[in-house]
């Protein structure tokens, strides 16, 4: 199944916590569409101003290598969390979200925050 490119990258909301945070590189862009009165998802080579769209790999790239993100069947929604050294799976802050995306970017808004990385 492929999913459209608006489930592969993070809500708008998120994308804008991040415009503040972090720098604006993405393969997608949110633009406002004046002729719709929309926001749409762009690729970058169309449009290069707007707000970065970022992708689930862009996320990741981002995320400090111990924070993963799993689909929770029974609870309908994706989880991203951290890994511990001592095999410890679970950790006191977990994000659930709709989307992997937006499960990541809400992870990575969190520990910029909260000063736990740059």
């Amino acid at each position: 199944m492929i999913l459209p490119v608006e489930k592969q990258v993070c809500d708008l909301v998120y994308a804008k916590k991040l415009k503040k945070l972090v720098k604006q590189e993405s393969l997608w862009w949110w633009q406002y569409n004046t002729t719709r009165q929309m926001w749409q998802v762009l690729p970058r080579y169309i449009q290069t101003d707007g707000i970065s769209a970022f992708t689930v790999a862009e996320l990741g790239e981002m995320l400090p290598n111990a924070f993963y993100s799993i689909f929770l069947d029974i609870f309908k929604c994706w989880i991203c969390f951290e890994s511990k050294d001592d095999g410890e799976i679970w950790t006191d802050h977990d994000l659930r979200a709709d989307t992997e995306a937006n499960a990541r970017a809400k992870m990575l808004i969190w520990l910029i925050e909260n000063k736990k990385i740059n």
